[in-house]
């Protein structure tokens, strides 16, 4: 019992010097690319023991289906308020940093707040401090006191309170159902800034709104779904929630595809304006009334729908194929124009080309 006790004061004290460090380091590119992830590293080899499994196989798999259900929400706002394209490097170094330095620290630090809530369950003022203590691990304090009074209003707006929420979320549930479900929880946060090469549009009160809500629901969600002692009732009732959610996310979809948002989508026939994308991508475009030389249009001509980029503009709009060697011959005019190009995604149009082809050869 007294090396127990021992060994929750070693976690704590180490848990303390990593905030430090982050507190004082945080931005400092030894510390992030050598201490954060050597120190987690040293962690999970000296300090950890697994003790057992301390959560159920259906609380996993709700929890990953959860996690699917907001991951496919937050590419659905992109279709309603519209995307920008990722600044993430996809190359496999740099998805390897990235494991090594965002999840290696997050599992460390929820094995760390698990092990110490195990042992100091019942006092609620240890729960507090240690959820405290982890607050001020994640929290840039640069960033929230060097500057300007708007920019501090903007992030402690939608990273410094979600991050208060969400640690005490975690610590919750953590508390009740081991340190897997936080790890995954967090995991899947982190994972659309590295895998997807273009992110929803956002600004600092929809991403603090947003992140609150999700809080919010999985705290619900796990309190009277997943947690309660009801588990059959419980859990039919929150199939029942996952499958409307899953219908509501299809129906945006759907609308999507017919171009009922702001952003449009349009498959590519043609390579003709390759190599900037190809036939099989989907184009993504919106209504700008500002359109200069240099600027990708989708515009109407006679039944079809072409995408070229502008090269000249007079009493109308000179267009060409960046793969073609001379200029459109069609004279296009303002109103022909649907919208701008945005950006592509590759391969998604070939089921449009495959039905377009299919029904053109049955005619």
């Amino acid at each position: 019992m007294f090396k127990k006790k021992i060994k929750n004061v070693q976690l704590f004290l180490l848990l303390i010097i990593y905030t430090i460090s982050h507190i004082f380091f945080y931005t400092n590119i030894f510390y992030i690319n050598f201490f954060k992830p050597f120190f987690w590293l040293f962690f999970l080899t000296i300090f950890y023991q697994k003790d057992g499994d301390f959560f159920k196989k259906k609380e996993i798999n709700t929890t990953l289906a959860i996690c699917v259900i907001f991951f496919i929400l937050y590419i659905g706002r992109g279709f309603i308020l519209g995307f920008n394209k990722s600044l993430a490097n996809f190359s496999l170094i740099n998805i390897l940093l990235n494991v090594w330095n965002v999840f290696l620290p997050i599992y460390g630090i929820e094995v760390v707040r698990y092990k110490l809530l195990k042992s100091n369950k019942n006092y609620l003022g240890f729960r507090i401090l240690l959820t405290i203590v982890i607050i001020l691990s994640e929290i840039n304090f640069k960033a929230l006191f060097l500057s300007h009074s708007i920019i501090f209003f903007h992030y402690f707006s939608s990273i410094v309170i979600p991050i208060i929420f969400q640690n005490f979320l975690f610590t919750y549930l953590s508390l009740n159902g081991g340190d897997v479900i936080p790890i995954i929880i967090k995991v899947f946060n982190e994972l659309p800034k590295f895998i997807l090469p273009i992110v929803p549009y956002s600004n600092w009160f929809i991403e603090g709104s947003l992140a609150i809500i999700e809080v919010l629901l999985i705290y619900y969600l796990f309190k009277y779904f997943i947690f309660s002692k009801k588990t059959i009732n419980h859990y039919t009732n929150l199939g029942i929630v996952l499958c409307s959610l899953s219908i509501i996310i299809s129906i945006l979809l759907v609308l999507f595809m017919l171009g009922l948002f702001t952003y449009k989508p349009i498959a590519i026939l043609s390579n003709s304006m390759n190599p900037t994308f190809k036939r099989g991508d989907v184009v993504i475009y919106k209504k700008d009334e500002n359109i200069f030389p240099g600027d990708i249009i989708v515009f109407q001509y006679q039944n079809q729908i072409i995408v070229h980029r502008v090269v000249g503009i007079n009493e109308y709009y000179v267009t060409k194929g960046d793969a073609n060697k001379s200029v459109d011959y069609i004279k296009v005019e303002k109103e022909d124009i649907k919208g701008v190009y945005q950006f592509s995604l590759k391969y998604l149009g070939y089921p449009s080309i495959w039905l377009n082809e299919l029904f053109t050869k049955e005619s």
